[in-house]
């Protein structure tokens, strides 16, 4: 029995080994296939999903160079401390806000920029908004983000959107080493992005609730 015993304390510790070097060289190798940088090229809308802002400074140069006519802002939902800052009498901008003014000091034109969605609180969600909008029809999309994040938005926007022309962008404001571990902003986006993706293959999704995506698009600035 003790034998026995033994044996599969043996097999269970190999084993845990083995998920470990794999687990390991995966997270290693992580870096270089969560980035997908697409070239881009002449589109019908410009798309800025929420998160850092150096998106909007490269959508404000990809408008300039005549890639598209149109730039569709994300708005995300507010972060969880903006109620109890209101409590204090502050009013902090919200982020599709901090984008337009990006975009404006960049003279991008208030009438070409619109914004989808009412609180976006994930990638699936910013999806599901901006295809309320342009609902079944075929549709060229230069989709901007984070380096990290473009090939989960690949994914994700590809299945949601099956007739659209997709290219996703990493913007090149922003700066993602290969050897990712070795930067702190780079490490933290690298194991949320990773887990992320496990969560979204396992059916996972985070989606404000009660859902708020019916404003998608609805809103033009002046």
């Amino acid at each position: 029995m003790k034998k026995i015993i033994s044996r599969v304390l043996q097999v269970i510790g190999l084993l845990s080994l083995v998920a470990l070097f794999l687990g390991s060289a995966g997270l290693y190798f992580a870096g270089r296939w969560l980035v997908l940088d697409e070239t881009p090229a002449k589109a019908d809308l410009i798309v800025l999903l929420g998160g850092d802002l150096s998106r909007p400074l490269y959508g404000a140069d990809l408008y300039h160079r005549g890639y598209a006519k149109r730039i569709a802002v994300s708005r995300p939902a507010p972060p969880p401390q903006t109620e109890n800052l209101r409590t204090l009498g502050m009013q902090l901008p919200r982020q599709d806000e901090q984008f337009r003014e990006v975009l404006r000091r960049k003279r991008v034109p208030g009438n070409v920029i619109s914004v989808f969605g009412d609180a976006n609180l994930s990638t699936v969600q910013e999806a599901e908004t901006l295809r309320e909008f342009l609902g079944d029809r075929p549709v060229r999309l230069l989709i901007v983000t984070s380096p990290y994040h473009t090939r989960r938005v690949k994914i994700v926007f590809t299945r949601l959107l099956p007739r659209a022309d997709i290219r996703v962008l990493a913007s090149p404001y922003e700066t993602y080493p290969q050897r990712w571990w070795t930067d702190q902003s780079a490490a933290v986006g690298t194991l949320l992005e990773t887990a992320k993706l496990l969560y979204y293959y396992l059916g996972g999704a985070f989606r404000t609730s009660p859902p708020t995506a019916t404003k998608a698009m609805q809103e033009t600035v002046n």
